[in-house]
């Protein structure tokens, strides 16, 4: 099978490699290392970037939040997939870090990490056989299981290969007419019994996603999202109360995207069972947040819901020449849906850098109407003297959709200048 075995070993420092220099938004010129300015004249438009204080500040803030409600941190890698911000995260006390995919995973362990949590049902007979084989390593992973059918294809790829140490499993608890999960707490414990019984899986907690819930007629998304949260509880201790957990060490309770992890925090603290018990949130979107959506949704964000003063901030923007002007009242910026998320709000103008200045400035009275594939479409008051050559620079809207766009992102700091080079692997 494809998925080999890397060595473990502490996590690796990332520099940047032949690939970097090549992408998009790097020096047309020489090799690109560390201490360019993202505005110097051989940098090809698009380009995005990441903020080192902006990461930083992010990253001590959502630690900061779960120090203080005693719950640990396994951010969700897939918004990212880039080593360098894995490096930051785990550096920052996360206790694991969350893949939806084998490969993820295997892509995390390549990158150092210890403990990966796949957030996702495995039913490939080759990946499982990593996963037992991981294991075997000294790799800690856990996966996710809803069907007493996915448990039998555990059961008979593990049966074969006879690993030494048991694969550990969460019960999914899923929303009708949603993602993966059971739907009921009847159901719940079918699967939970199996898994409990299996003489190769270790039933290790529970789990669930409320991130694709929103508002349903006249009850607000809340009030979706505490439900659901409250049937996670109610799954636990029914399953505490068989006997079918298997710590090891602990039992855990795991959900929260970047929406409503404080909602998790307060719901599980009605979690009341014998054994250790974890409670793990897997915000991934964090460590970047956002201008636009996220930014609005977030209990750190534009709507504070946490006690806590700290905000989160965003980290990304996306700078492209302006191209023409062909109306008084429009602009074409050379940025599209190749760099730019769509799927939330579209970009959203923050900055321009005037062709023959070396001021970054705030835009008044300017905002994106329109995106195609490599155009963003401004709107634009007549009187404002953007002009062909400028620099515009946009905040996104939902992270996951804009890293995976980008082969590799400088870091840099306050003044545009790179001090890191954050590849992905998508």
């Amino acid at each position: 099978m494809d998925l080999e075995t890397p060595t473990a070993g502490d996590l690796k420092s990332e520099t940047a490699q032949p690939s970097a220099n090549s992408s998009k938004g790097f020096p047309l010129g020489a090799a690109a290392a560390i201490g360019w300015c993202v505005f110097d004249a051989d940098v090809p438009y698009p380009i995005a970037v990441m903020f080192d204080s902006a990461i930083d500040h992010n990253s001590r803030t959502m630690k900061g939040f779960c120090e203080r409600n005693h719950v640990s941190l396994a951010p969700h890698g897939k918004t990212t997939m880039a080593p360098a911000l894995f490096r930051r995260q785990i550096r920052d006390g996360a206790w694991a870090m969350t893949a939806a995919t084998t490969w993820q995973a295997k892509t995390m362990r390549d990158a150092g990490v210890h403990r990966v949590l796949i957030a996702n049902q495995v039913v490939v007979p080759g990946e499982i056989e990593w996963l037992a084989k991981s294991l075997d390593e000294g790799f800690e992973v856990y996966c996710y299981v809803d069907s007493l059918e996915g448990v039998d294809i555990m059961n008979e790829t593990l049966a074969r290969l006879r690993p030494a140490h048991r694969l550990p499993v969460l019960l999914e608890m899923g929303i009708t007419g949603g993602r993966t999960g059971v739907r009921t707490i009847a159901d719940g414990l079918l699967v939970a019994e199996a898994a409990a019984r299996s003489p190769h899986l270790a039933l290790t907690g529970t789990s669930g996603f409320e991130g694709i819930l929103g508002p349903m007629g006249d009850r607000p998304v809340e009030d979706r999202v505490e439900e659901f949260l409250d049937q996670i509880v109610e799954l636990t201790h029914a399953i505490e109360a068989q006997d079918w957990f298997e710590p090891t060490p602990e039992v855990i309770v795991t959900a929260g995207g970047s929406a409503f992890f404080d909602q998790v925090v307060d719901r599980f603290a009605g979690v009341s069972i014998d054994a250790p018990l974890r409670i793990v949130i897997r915000s991934g979107c964090y460590i970047s947040h956002d201008d636009g959506s996220l930014h609005q949704a977030s209990p750190m964000g534009e709507t504070p819901r946490t006690d806590h003063d700290d905000l989160l901030v965003p980290a990304i923007e996306i700078w492209g020449v302006v191209l023409s002007r062909p109306e008084p009242t429009r602009a074409l910026v050379g940025i599209g849906k190749r760099d730019a998320s769509t799927d939330g709000l579209l970009p959203i103008l923050k900055k321009v850098r005037r062709r023959g200045s070396t001021e970054v400035e705030a835009v008044p009275g300017a905002r994106v109407v329109e995106i195609h594939d490599q155009h963003a479409f401004l709107e634009i008051d007549p009187a404002e003297s953007l002009g062909v050559g400028d620099l515009v620079g946009f905040g996104i809207s939902h992270p996951c959709t804009t890293f995976d766009k980008w082969r590799a992102i400088p870091i840099v700091d306050d003044d545009y200048r790179v001090v890191e080079i954050a590849e992905t692997r998508f």
